[in-house]
């Protein structure tokens, strides 16, 4: 068994230690690599990759600021012929400095970035002056994604995104690598996470990351291609007597490499755009398209308005229009083509149009779940399932948002919703979970609220709809929004017009307050809020009366105390396959 991440640090940094004497000074000064790790170089074009939009940008703002200069040399090239004489030359010579400059540094960069895998971690080292190494532990591994933006799909490569359970900035990108090198490693670190493989030397026979010597570098990982062959699963064998029992040993045959991908749901391109078209961004642009047409008119017919005057009208109305289609292109491009499906490692999910991701959520990383229904989207009973999960950064990567990075289901019909549910909550705890879920997702006023004189967070309570004294702060939705507590989790209803419901394991609840603001304590009112590793999904209801909210935290702490000391992973990928037959949580 390979020593422990701490340990394998500390020896690390004790060897450096004591090799200073014999090596000198510089040696000690070097960053505390981990040994016994085989490191791997990117692809050469990385630099490329990456920094062609910086070139772009400061090429672009060189011609803007020497516009006048450019012009007259265009023009005494056309009278003269060319000439490097005078500052022609000199910009010349500037932009070829530039370009080597950038050539030079690129090489140095990648000559210095590589990446290691082993049982303890992802490593990755970078930097020429400032030298930088990001280590992944794998038990905080969130997700793994594997990105292909538009400029790599045409080299076909892409990059690999690590999430942890860290704050801002701590993930761990890869890139950039082949498509079958990507797949290879994803496929490795989540078989390493999951504690499929224990000891490297027993998993280099299946493609493991080999333990050769400290800092050895290689040009790629075609030497880690797994030698097994894809096999399919069918639902027969997934819901087979030996899949319905215990959970089973760890052992090479369920790695995520020895499966192919079981496809559990999938977005119709005419339901994307026509969830696009019952959007509120649609209606706001074409209400900003025509508010700039009527401008317009209005400016041509009118001599009474100054220049500068009808510049800003038709500025204001253009930022508008291209911030709003901007908007809807970020839906279409992120949502095109998403497909779900089941694997060993988790939900993997595929989605984009111009840059194509694939990302794999492991089973146990969600922490909450979100039903979200648009008065637009009523008619046609669709919904939106998002997902609160640690690690994900507030940056926008590639072009796709945080908000897309938690998309479970961009759009789809109630049942399918329901399916992404269970996918991640199979137990919502309740003998009817179809029935619950009902009144959760439509049901409104009394739907669900039981004998008012039960205890709060008791099946004969039910949800806990707001105090009447509290109608005044929330005088559209008090009835509608309200809170239930089920055996495994916490659901809370909101909105009247755009309906969500929230679901959250107590196994995933971080802590826990209840606050009363100077109005809410003269009313005895108070509000729950439940901390969560992200606030993807709300996790909070306000107006409560001030009894029901100091019970409902009493009962929501006590059992999520018990479920994280019972909390146990099921057998996910059989379940997740048997759930493509019938549909709903019910379906079990």
């Amino acid at each position: 068994m390979s020593p422990s991440w701490e340990s394998r640090l500390e020896a690390a940094r004790k060897a450096r230690t004591d090799g200073a004497g014999e090596s000198g000074p510089a040696a000690s000064r070097d960053l505390p690599l981990p040994e016994n790790v085989t490191w791997h170089r990117v692809s050469l074009v990385t630099p490329v990759l990456e920094g062609w939009k910086i070139v772009t940008g400061v090429l672009a703002f060189i011609t803007v600021q020497n516009l006048d200069d450019l012009v007259r040399a265009y023009r005494f090239i056309s009278e003269h012929g060319f000439s490097l004489g005078g500052q022609i030359g000199y910009y010349l010579l500037g932009l070829v400095a530039l370009i080597a400059l950038w050539v030079v540094l690129g090489l140095l960069s990648w000559w210095r970035r590589a990446y290691a895998v082993d049982a303890d971690g992802v490593y990755l080292r970078s930097g020429i002056l400032s030298r930088k190494l990001r280590t992944a532990r794998l038990p905080r591994i969130q997700s793994v994604d594997v990105v292909h933006p538009l400029l790599g799909r045409i080299f076909g490569l892409g990059q690999l995104t690590v999430e942890v359970a860290g704050g801002r900035n701590s993930r761990v990108v890869i890139g950039f690598l082949t498509t079958s090198e990507l797949q290879t490693l994803r496929d490795r670190i989540l078989d390493l996470a999951a504690g499929q493989i224990d000891l490297p030397g027993a998993a280099s026979e299946d493609g493991a990351v080999h333990a050769s010597g400290t800092g050895r570098d290689t040009g790629g990982i075609n030497d880690l291609a797994s030698t097994a062959h894809p096999e399919g699963l069918t639902p027969e064998e997934a819901t087979g007597s030996e899949a319905a029992s215990a959970p089973a040993p760890r052992t090479s045959q369920l790695r995520a490499s020895h499966f192919q991908e079981h496809p559990l749901y999938s977005v119709d391109g005419s339901v994307l755009l026509g969830s696009l078209l019952r959007s509120s961004s649609v209606y706001v642009l074409g209400l900003a398209v025509i508010g700039m047409l009527s401008a317009g008119i209005l400016i041509l017919v009118s001599d009474s308005m100054t220049g500068s005057e009808a510049l800003t009208i038709i500025s204001s109305y253009l930022t508008m229009v291209i911030a709003m289609a901007t908007i809807v292109w970020s839906h279409f491009n992120s949502a095109w083509n998403f497909q779900a499906a089941a694997t060993p490692s988790g939900i993997r999910m595929s989605y984009g149009l111009t840059s194509e991701t694939s990302r794999t959520l492991p089973p146990g990383r969600v922490h909450g779940v979100g039903l979200t229904g648009p008065i637009l989207w009523r008619r046609k009973d669709w919904w939106k399932v998002d997902v609160t999960v640690a690690g994900r950064e507030d940056r926008s990567q590639d072009g796709q948002t945080r908000e897309f990075g938690n998309l479970l289901l961009p759009v789809g019909v109630r049942d399918t919703a329901l399916r992404a549910l269970w996918l991640v909550v199979p137990d919502l705890g309740v003998p009817d979970p179809d029935r619950l879920l009902a009144q959760a997702l439509t049901g409104r006023d009394d739907d669900g609220v039981g004998d008012p004189q039960a205890p709060a967070g008791s099946a004969e309570r039910g949800f806990v709809r707001l105090s009447r004294r509290g109608r005044f702060f929330r005088p559209l939705t008090w009835r509608r929004a309200a809170i239930a507590l089920t055996d495994t989790c916490v659901i809370i209803r909101h909105g009247r017009w755009r309906r969500r419901v929230a679901v959250f394991p107590y196994e995933r609840i971080q802590s826990l307050r209840v606050r009363q603001g100077p109005l809410a304590r003269r009313r005895s009112l108070a509000s729950l809020r439940l901390d969560m590793v992200a606030q993807e999904v709300p996790a909070s209801i306000t107006n409560l009366d001030a009894a029901d909210a100091k019970a409902l935290a009493a009962r929501i702490s006590q059992r999520a105390l018990h479920r994280a000391r019972a909390e146990q992973l099921d057998r996910w990928l059989a379940r997740a396959v048997a759930a493509t037959q019938p549909a709903g949580p019910s379906a079990r």
